[in-house]
């Protein structure tokens, strides 16, 4: 599953393109617009799906506006369906007005999906694919367009054809050991980066590739993350492998511009100008008890009815105050309590060695009711000297940071089921 693209009402008139559209249900009807070309495993698979209202009154249909967040399913052949089915991957989410474009008779609509997360794993061959409108439940009492009762809405049939990745099979890197690669990743072998490096450039070249995963949800952003610590490991070699991938494939540069500045950080670059007075001022906290007076923490694990509210306060003198509420629940319970000075250190520690200035959000779209934790960090006034920082949560768990977030989710974790006063100064 991954985030698509962004939609927009169409101008252009589909009938000069080659669209495959499927049977009208309802009124309306999809298509996919074949542009002929052939795609490259790893690199950017972005079809463009098309919506036709041809009914009589206005339809709002999901999946087309721009702005709103969404999410992609792909169902790998099955017996009965001989095809990958691509879907919006949010049916089981009470969506508000603003995720439907309205669509009057003889309007059109178009939006991206981009399918470059799966096609990596999938390799090479030629793909029959077709997209499939699920039906999605709207709030503020709006009546979504939804396929007549025993009809699917969806596309008719297109192939991609996908290649193998030249740049890995230039470099050495076979189907096979691609295979041995990324078991090792997955398993994380402790010998993983000597085996790259057995490898020279192919290695480096294979471990920057595998980093564009991290845009994956779920599971799969586990590899792009492991290949990440590989690719540190592998030094100067390893960032001028994450550059070059970034010109190859652009649909992952976000996630190869983080990777660029973090392994620029792990071998001791000097940092951007624009971070310099967050990194002074959190240097001079963790070596100065007395310069912490405007430190303040704030990390909030969760805040919704599904999963209840978990929020964790630091303040520069060690106290802590932890607030939980459970989910559907209605109170929200507070307690405070004091961090020892050792807790207090392994903290600030934790936050350089996270290089939380770094840190920020690279996927646009969660899996289903991920929670979205929150940490926000001021070391004195100004904005200059604070961070905000909401990650998905399998960014947190999996993602450089991974040692700084089971920090903070112990430190609310075991806090004292009782407020317990700091001593009087």
């Amino acid at each position: 599953m991954n985030q698509g693209g962004r939609g927009r009402k169409s101008i252009e008139s589909v009938e000069t393109r080659d669209v495959a559209f499927g049977p009208e249900e309802g009124g309306v009807r999809f298509g996919l617009v074949r542009d002929g070309g052939a795609f490259e495993a790893g690199g950017s698979v972005r079809l463009t799906l098309v919506c036709e209202n041809r009914g009589a009154g206005p339809v709002d249909v999901f999946g087309f506006a721009e702005g709103y967040p969404r999410s992609l399913r792909l169902s790998p052949p099955k017996a009965h369906r001989p095809y990958i089915r691509v879907s919006f991957g949010d049916v089981n989410v009470l969506h508000p007005p603003d995720a439907f474009v309205r669509l009057d008779s003889g309007e059109r609509a178009e939006t991206g999906l981009d399918l470059s997360f799966a096609f990596d794993r999938r390799g090479a061959g030629v793909f029959r694919v077709a997209f499939a409108y699920d039906p999605v439940r709207a709030g503020g009492r709006l009546h979504a367009y939804m396929p007549p009762e025993g009809g699917e809405a969806r596309t008719e049939l297109i192939d991609l054809v996908v290649s193998p990745p030249e740049s890995l099979r230039e470099a050495g890197i076979s189907a096979s050991l691609e295979a041995e690669l990324d078991g090792l990743l997955l398993a994380g072998d402790a010998n993983v980066g000597e085996r790259l490096r057995e490898l020279g450039e192919g290695g480096a070249t294979y471990a920057a590739r595998r980093l564009s995963r991290v845009l994956s949800p779920g599971a799969e952003s586990r590899l792009g993350w492991r290949s990440l610590d590989a690719l540190a490991l592998l030094g100067d070699v390893g960032l001028a492998a994450v550059r070059k991938a970034a010109a190859d494939l652009p649909h992952a540069r976000v996630a190869y511009d983080f990777a660029s500045e973090w392994l620029s950080h792990r071998r001791g670059d000097a940092p951007a100008g624009v971070h310099l007075p967050f990194i002074t001022s959190l240097e001079r906290a963790a070596l100065d008890p007395a310069s912490r007076g405007n430190l303040l923490l704030t990390f909030t694990a969760c805040d919704s009815d599904v999963h209840g509210t978990r929020r964790l306060q630091v303040l520069g003198d060690g106290e802590r105050i932890v607030s939980g509420r459970a989910p559907y629940g209605e109170r929200l319970l507070s307690r405070r309590s004091t961090l020892s000075p050792g807790k207090m250190q392994a903290l600030l520690e934790a936050l350089r060695y996270g290089a939380v200035w770094l840190l920020r959000p690279l996927r646009e779209t969660g899996i289903v009711d991920e929670p979205r934790p929150e940490l926000e960090v001021q070391l004195a006034l100004g904005e200059t000297f604070i961070r905000r920082i909401a990650l998905f949560q399998g960014e947190w768990r999996s993602g450089p940071a991974s040692m700084l977030f089971d920090l903070l989710e112990r430190l609310w974790r075991e806090a004292p089921p009782e407020s317990v006063f700091p001593p009087a100064r």
